[in-house]
This record gives C-alpha cells, sequence and structure tokens, in this order.
C-alpha cells in the first residue's frame, strides 16, 4: 500500500510540473505581442544589398505606427504604403534630416533605403530609396561631388 501512495505521488508531481510548464509557455506565447508598423531608414552603407540580411546599426529615421498590419503580403504592402505616406512629406528637406540625425561624420554618396517591420521585431528591405546620394559632413549635408 505505500508503493502504490509513493506511486501515485510520483504521478501527481509529474503531472503538476507539465502542468505548471503549459501555463508558462501559454504566458509566455501570449505576451509576444506583434510589433507594429514601424519605419526606418537606413543609409546604404548599414546593409549589404540584394541580401535579406538586417542592416547594421540605428536607422537614420524611425516612425512607429500605431497599429501592426496582417502577417501576409498585404500587410506588408500596407505597412510599406504608410510609410511612404509620412516620409514623402519630409523629401524636400531629407538631406537635412539625414545628415543631422547620422551617427557618423561623414557619408559619401550613400543613399537612403527604407526597411519595414510589421509583425515581426525584422527588418524587412523594401528596395525603395530617396533616388538620389547623400554627403554629409560633421552632420551637414553638402552637394556631392559628379565623379
Amino acid at each position: 500500500m505505500a508503493d502504490n501512495f509513493l506511486l501515485i505521488s510520483l504521478i501527481l508531481t509529474v503531472l503538476a510540473l507539465c502542468n505548471a510548464a503549459d501555463r508558462e509557455n501559454n504566458l509566455i506565447k501570449n505576451v509576444g505581442k506583434p510589433v507594429p508598423c514601424t519605419c526606418g531608414v537606413f543609409l546604404s552603407g548599414q546593409f549589404k544589398k540584394g541580401t535579406k540580411q538586417e542592416p547594421k546599426g540605428v536607422p537614420v529615421l524611425t516612425e512607429e505606427m500605431d497599429r501592426a498590419f496582417e502577417n501576409t503580403p498585404v500587410g506588408v504592402r500596407k505597412c510599406t504604403n504608410k510609410c511612404l505616406e509620412t516620409i514623402v512629406t519630409h523629401l524636400p528637406k531629407s538631406a537635412a534630416i539625414i545628415c543631422a540625425t547620422t551617427d557618423r561624420e561623414l557619408v559619401h554618396k550613400e543613399r537612403a533605403y527604407l526597411f519595414i517591420k510589421n509583425h515581426s521585431d525584422k527588418w524587412q528591405g523594401t528596395n525603395l530609396s530617396a533616388g538620389r546620394e547623400f554627403c554629409c559632413k560633421d552632420n551637414e549635408p553638402y552637394k556631392c561631388p559628379v565623379s
């Protein structure tokens, strides 16, 4: 009878531990909320074009939206479009903004590219750029040389 009691106690202990582990795993899964749509502008020197690698360092510009879009290609497109709506208003003064916010003293003939985060905390490249090169020295823009 003592052997049965010991066996039942052991089984109940294992079940209780498994139950606690399941509850903890469910809490961890529920805490992982989707990352809201976030726009990041990175300079071409911060990433390797044509790869899926994330850019290095911090973006020169960041804008976080109030919500995440669907975790689908359509959601990625919606997030990208929302970022473009925000960024297009700053294009006329983009050189001054980028040069003032970069963490480098010298930027020479680099392009600014849009990356986004949506649902995942990883930057995704959009291949969209400002269409021009930026040159900065001591956080001030200057006209890039032609050659």
